[in-house]
């Protein structure tokens, strides 16, 4: 209780000035032992609830700590993935416009490996933000 400027300051030798009975003041309330009874019987299936509710919370929490566990390797496989194939196709597009090597790629293979490049880019980045963490927080 925080200190109060008009309380006289409480000291050891109160406790044998303190009164050995009950003090009943005007603002108490009497309460009958049904009363109290029912209170306690309330507070024990509250506390049921909120024990139900807290082991609802952690089974829920070691869900989504394993969700967390298995997809994260995942995703970075994927971003790894995802860099080695982009930094594939940026070399053999390079090597293909400066002519490097005498290295030369049909049309078709050019459009057919910067498509795959975005596919794989969007497809990817798509699925690790949007599909899997998304989707396993909602189903978690």
């Amino acid at each position: 209780m925080p200190d109060a400027p008009d309380l006289p300051e409480i000291t050891v030798g109160d406790i044998d000035r303190a009164p050995t009975t009950p003090v009943h003041l005007p603002s108490d309330v009497t309460v009958s032992s049904e009363q109290l009874r029912l209170a306690l019987s309330r507070l024990g299936d509250e506390n049921a609830e909120l024990k139900e509710q807290l082991d609802a919370l952690r089974k829920s929490v070691r869900t989504i700590e394993t969700l967390d566990s298995l997809i994260k390797p995942m995703a970075n496989r994927a971003f790894v993935f995802m860099c080695v194939y982009c930094g594939v196709v940026a070399l053999l597009v390079t090597f293909h416009g400066f002519k490097l090597r005498n290295f030369n790629l049909p049309d078709s293979v050019l459009q057919f490996l910067v498509g795959s490049t975005a596919t794989t880019v969007i497809g990817l980045v798509g699925m690790v933000l949007t599909g899997i963490f998304v989707g396993a927080r909602k189903n978690g």
